[in-house]
């Protein structure tokens, strides 16, 4: 049994944010970093753009090259899974065999897709994007095939939308819901997205429900839709979320609830392990509520305050959600939380490719603040919604005067 003062399993951003963390505020605790992929840990956030726009190469993708860890003394386990966790002893099953004992432990596991299960599913040409290699599958396909069928209409199919039609690979979106970005949009809004898509020559089918995967000689050539009516495609990316990797905790006895709840400081119902990004349930003191998040910002903040907590540092995690997206020529941004909202005021008039802001109310506080292709004062947005002042004069808000200062009063 090998022996670490500090141990991560996850190889995302999340864990290498970590990693340095420790070794920034420790300079000679011994830490094991352990990821089932076989890749260096790395962002996956560009893969559902620049990657497949053939404007980002693997190597860039890297949080850190090899060198960095080797190094700053953190060793990496690549291509291994850690497959049982004993709180009680502190050990660590792996698949190949070998057990690792851990002061400290982080569960950065993050997600894997949510998969769909139709007739079909499992026909060549089927894809889903979580990894480096699911990308590289379907760059590969991507050269030789003329259209596309998205399954999914959250973010990750709108971004697949556009790297597809920015590669003349016509696309088809599919979305159950009655809106792309159902979860995220207002109906304005929404509505303003699927009209720019669909100048952009993307097909949006709403209240859609794919019941069937055609095929012919084992691979994909369309879709059947509830309706019966078969819409044809070279190939299928289906974006339908994630499922949080919690087993792991789960079966170790940790507190689990839509993924590893944790409090302030990250720490899981066992106080030697943390838990952070895609997989942990925290506390947001500005909402107070708990919530869990899929963002890069997150992972990132989250990671490196866990990797400085597990030093024996007790940092609270009290940050604004933050969260960007890149489709076509629109970058839209948004801090905040926008999961509740009964008013939503808008700042300039959205037109070709955005040009406007959101603000996002809940009986007159701003809970969320949403900017697509428009620049906002930060400092301003951040301090508004931390505030949780009351507004009792919305119409402030779409005032280029606009001052803090005017709200706290």
């Amino acid at each position: 049994m090998k022996n670490f003062d500090y141990v991560i399993i996850g190889g995302g951003l999340a864990g290498s944010h970590a990693s340095q963390a420790i070794r920034e505020n420790d300079q000679n605790g011994s830490i094991l970093l352990i990821t089932d992929e076989n890749h260096l840990p790395y962002d996956r956030v560009p893969l559902s753009k620049n990657y497949l726009l053939g404007k980002m190469k693997s190597d860039v993708l890297y949080v850190k090259k090899s060198n960095f860890y080797t190094d700053q003394k953190i060793e990496l386990l690549v291509g291994r899974k850690a497959t049982n966790l004993d709180p009680k002893n502190h050990v660590i099953d792996i698949d190949d065999g070998s057990q690792i004992s851990y002061k400290k432990l982080l569960l950065a596991t993050g997600g894997r897709a949510r998969r769909l299960s139709i007739p079909g599913s499992d026909l060549k040409g089927v894809f889903y994007l979580r990894t480096i290699d699911d990308a590289d599958a379907i760059l590969q396909t991507m050269q030789e095939s003329k259209s596309a069928v998205i399954i999914g209409g959250g973010f990750i199919g709108c971004e697949l939308a556009s790297s597809f039609t920015k590669k003349n690979i016509s696309s088809t979106i599919i979305e159950v819901g009655p809106k792309i970005l159902g979860r995220v949009f207002d109906q304005d809004t929404a509505r303003w997205l699927d009209d720019y898509f669909t100048k952009k020559g993307v097909k949006i089918m709403k209240n859609t429900t794919p019941t069937e995967i055609v095929g012919k000689e084992g691979k994909v050539s369309g879709i059947k839709l509830q309706s019966g009516q078969i819409i044809p495609a070279d190939f299928i990316v289906i974006g339908i979320g994630i499922i949080p990797n919690t087993e792991l905790a789960k079966d170790a006895g940790l507190e689990v609830d839509n993924g590893i709840v944790v409090n302030q400081y990250l720490q899981t119902s066992d106080q030697n392990i943390y838990a952070a990004s895609d997989v942990a349930r925290f506390y947001s003191p500005v909402f107070e509520k708990q919530m869990r998040l899929e963002h890069y910002d997150l992972a990132v903040k989250q990671g490196k305050l866990a990797g400085e907590n597990m030093t024996g540092k007790s940092k609270q995690f009290e940050e604004l959600p933050y969260f960007f997206s890149f489709m076509f020529d629109v970058r839209i941004e948004a801090y905040g939380d926008l999961s509740k909202y009964d008013n939503v005021v808008t700042k300039g008039s959205p037109t070709g490719n955005g040009n406007f802001t959101k603000f996002y109310l809940e009986d007159g506080v701003v809970n969320a603040v949403m900017m697509v292709t428009r620049k906002e004062n930060v400092e301003y947005i951040k301090q508004l919604i931390h505030s949780r002042k009351k507004l009792y004069d919305t119409g402030i808000l779409t005032k280029d005067e606009q001052k803090i200062e005017a709200i706290k009063t």
